[in-house]
């Protein structure tokens, strides 16, 4: 199996030289050779390569500040540094910003191969690692990025966030979700739900090449329902510290800690949205059916695709705010927009959200129908699993329905259903069984009359005749059971039809079973 590798050299002389020693190499194969840092980023993010060998001369950003992107947007990619001063400090600095192995020049093959060997190993594990530690693509411990954004501004992009967010984190009982506000100059996500930090996004962003958990979590603030959020910067001078590089190690850091993390991203593009929209699972951009937001779809487009964010055609488009009185219906905004939407749209609800927007919480909006399209949304951008989302669903057919909002009562909602049903199972089987018994009772006595009227057939007393029918059933049967010789020559077997179980009968229901006599001639 070859192993894909990417040069990365400050000149085409270098980078030749670099590529004919790896071309050396049995089982590597070198798929392209970068100039540049910026051109190394698109090779990495279109390559996807196993190794990357970077000079420490390749700029113009610093070599050390590269490595730390593509390990953040990459991390099943290996790195290996080449340098002319191998020192205890250039090796030291390289392995904190996360190269894998340091390659002093001139190099040899055996060094060469070596290092390129064991970073194939670990690349195999850690591929193989993040692999398997997902459940699936939306609870992995790799934790699924979601980019909500705003064809323009009031189409409800930061309502939806927020109720995709709660969402998701009141829907899975144990699951962790962040909530995250890049929409710095006008971001809200503090006064919708209420949360006053002293620390935001600017101060992650400030130590953004040193984010521990402990950091992290100072930054990040839990509400009652245990969703965490990080809110925008509250001044206006802490904006720009929150640039393309820091915001992607920010959420790097996240994804690390949470299983969702969702981001609010505005309608203006930012270094900060920008990058959010290209390291994210999935982008949801939210318009509404007029024509200044179906207009603001194409051109929100068109710059993320200048900016190389992401392709149009990779971007789900959602149609918040519809009513029936709208002059653009959804069937038509479907036709003005770049791609089509998704079949999910929302319904204009200021009335219904009232209430969660001035008690700053999202739970005390009980209006089910709204939730109810919330969840086919969140179904659809995968913030919550579909199996999850109709298990939650189904409840709401049964007579133990708890409102939106209380997950922790609806933990014993199939207990409850399953005790409900014992009864009519109870009364099925009783049936099946009574109807066996009474099946068992009729083959019984109609051999019983057989038996004594053979025994009175060879002329058997009647004393005989009553123990011979006697003795030809079960020991059990015999008390509920009569037995009688008629003039007519004639067997009669009396038996007390049995309710559940043979000592419980009751008085006039009998079964009676007779048989002819039929004298034999010795």
């Amino acid at each position: 199996m070859s192993h894909s590798v990417i040069i990365a050299a400050p000149d085409q002389t270098t980078g030749y030289e670099l590529r004919a020693r790896v071309d050396e190499l049995e089982d590597f194969s070198v798929v392209d050779v970068a100039d540049s840092t910026t051109h190394l980023h698109d090779l990495v993010a279109q390559r996807d390569p196993e190794i990357v060998i970077v000079h420490e001369q390749l700029g113009p950003v610093p070599v050390l500040q590269t490595v730390r992107d593509v390990v953040a947007r990459q991390p099943g990619t290996a790195l290996v540094l080449l340098t002319e001063e191998f020192s205890p400090d250039v090796v030291s600095a390289a392995m904190d910003a996360g190269v894998r192995a340091v390659l002093e020049q001139p190099v040899t093959h055996e060094d060469l191969q070596g290092r390129l060997q064991a970073g194939a190993e670990w690349v195999a594990s850690m591929r193989r690692h993040l692999s398997s530690e997902s459940l699936d693509s939306s609870m992995s411990s790799r934790g699924r990025l979601v980019a909500v954004a705003g064809s323009k501004g009031g189409v409800g992009c930061t309502t939806i966030a927020v109720h995709l967010a709660h969402h998701a984190v009141t829907t899975v009982a144990g699951r962790s979700v962040c909530l995250v506000d890049l929409d710095l100059d006008n971001g809200d996500i503090g006064d919708f739900l209420g949360i006053t930090h002293r620390l935001d996004v600017s101060d992650l962003a400030k130590v953004a090449d040193d984010l521990s958990p402990q950091t992290l979590g100072s930054s990040v603030h839990r509400g009652p329902s245990g969703l965490g959020t990080v809110v925008a910067p509250t001044r206006i001078e802490d904006v720009g510290a929150v640039g393309e590089r820091e915001t992607v190690l920010i959420l790097a850091a996240l994804r690390r800690q949470f299983d969702l993390v969702v981001v609010d991203c505005g309608s203006t593009i930012t270094p900060a949205s920008a990058s959010a929209v290209e390291t994210a699972d999935e982008v949801l951009l939210v318009t509404t059916p007029d024509l200044l937001a179906l207009r603001g779809v194409h051109r929100l487009g068109e710059r993320w695709n200048r900016v190389g964010s992401r392709n149009i055609e990779k971007v789900k488009t959602v149609i918040n705010k519809v009513t029936r009185d709208s002059d653009i219906q959804p069937e038509t905004a479907a036709r003005l927009l770049p791609t089509a939407p998704i079949e999910v749209s929302l319904p204009d609800a200021a009335k219904v959200l009232q209430r969660g927007l001035n008690h700053q919480d999202p739970s005390e909006i009980t209006a089910e129908a709204w939730w109810d399209r919330i969840g086919e949304l969140a179904t659809d951008v995968g913030t919550v699993p579909s199996a999850t989302q109709e298990q939650r669903r189904e409840p709401r057919w049964s007579l133990f329905r708890q409102r939106h909002g209380e997950p922790a009562a609806e933990q014993g909602q199939a207990t409850l259903e399953f005790v409900g049903v014992l009864p009519i199972v109870f009364l099925i089987v009783a049936i099946i069984w009574q109807l066996g018994l009474w099946g068992v009772t009729a083959t019984y006595t109609s051999h019983a009359a057989d038996e004594a009227a053979r025994s009175a057939g060879i002329g058997g007393t009647t004393a005989e005749v009553q123990d011979d029918a006697l003795r030809s059933v079960p020991a059990w049967f015999r008390d509920n059971m009569n037995v009688s010789q008629t003039a007519a020559d004639t067997v009669k077997v009396t038996s007390s039809m049995p309710i559940l179980a043979p000592i419980f009968t009751v008085d006039g229901l009998d079964l009676t079973s007779e048989t002819p006599i039929v004298e034999e001639e010795d």
